[in-house]
């Protein structure tokens, strides 16, 4: 299985910034939610894009921009799961999708802090359940960027489920070997599609393609890194089904929702995961 084959650590960054197309507006998209007695999951297009399993509630916001489609129409999918047994009568969360243009960000004429809002179905509708899941769909009409991958990918879910989720297996063991023999070049060679398109969606620099390189590398550099068994895992598409994965099946907290492969390393004395 060979990936982007003329891709190696000393040309990758190179490679990256030359191909990437910038705007002379370039939004750049968040969501910002208020989580109320409960744990959630937020996925854009099916892909993951927050995970809140600690404490009962509180604010934040997480940058979308490269789990969005090209097309206007975006999926939202919200799992709202119980801090004890059931979720109870004020469980729940509210949320906003606004933009602010990267090149300016504090131009107020071009930012949108209200481009799309929902709110789970709070009280009787949810007191007593054992989760509450909705999914709904959000247009986001200037979307400047496609991110070549997705858009260049077939639908996988026609394809067989057994020799799709042997081939995500072998590319992960063959990740996993990259990494522990410290191999730069096969590890710039599959990491190279997914840094590309969050430089597309973010418009990264050189200088920050640079930065998000050097920090993948270092993983592999790191004082110990040892990488989880790949085991108790299900098949899963993201992306419209342009994108597949092998997720993680285990219920214990680090794992749920998370990738099957997955380490931690360990720099300066500390340990940190990764997936």
């Amino acid at each position: 299985m060979k990936q982007n084959p003329e891709i190696n650590s000393k040309n990758i960054i190179e490679e990256i910034t030359n191909k990437t197309k910038r705007h002379d507006y370039e939004p750049k998209y968040l969501v910002e939610f208020t989580i109320n007695h409960c744990h959630v999951l937020i996925y854009i297009n099916d892909m993951l894009a927050y995970k809140y399993m600690d404490g009962d509630g509180g604010s934040t916001g997480e940058e979308i921009s490269a789990l969005l489609l090209s097309n206007k129409d975006q999926k939202l999918k919200v799992v709202c799961l119980p801090i004890k047994q059931r979720l109870d009568y004020n469980s729940g969360i509210d949320i906003e999708i606004g933009s602010y243009d990267n090149r300016n960000r504090f131009a107020i004429e071009k930012q949108q802090d209200n481009i799309f809002a929902y709110g789970t179905p709070k009280g009787d509708k949810v007191s007593g359940k054992e989760y509450f899941e909705e999914t709904i769909t959000f247009n986001l009409p200037n979307v400047p960027y496609k991110i070549d991958g997705r858009r260049e990918s077939q639908d996988l879910r026609n394809f067989d489920k057994k020799i799709l989720e042997e081939r995500v297996l072998q590319a992960y063991k063959m990740i996993e070997k990259a990494f522990k023999e410290k191999d730069l070049d096969k590890i710039a060679q599959f990491s190279y599609n997914k840094i590309r398109d969050q430089t597309v969606s973010q418009y990264f620099d050189k200088d920050e393609v640079q930065e998000g390189w050097d920090e993948l590398a270092s993983i592999a550099g790191a004082e110990s890194l040892e990488f989880f068994p790949l085991e108790d895992y299900e098949l899963v598409f993201y992306g419209d089904g342009k994108l597949v994965g092998l997720k993680s099946k285990k219920k214990e907290k680090g794992f749920r929702e998370a990738s099957a492969l997955l380490c931690k390393y360990k720099k300066e004395g500390n340990w940190t995961g990764a997936e």
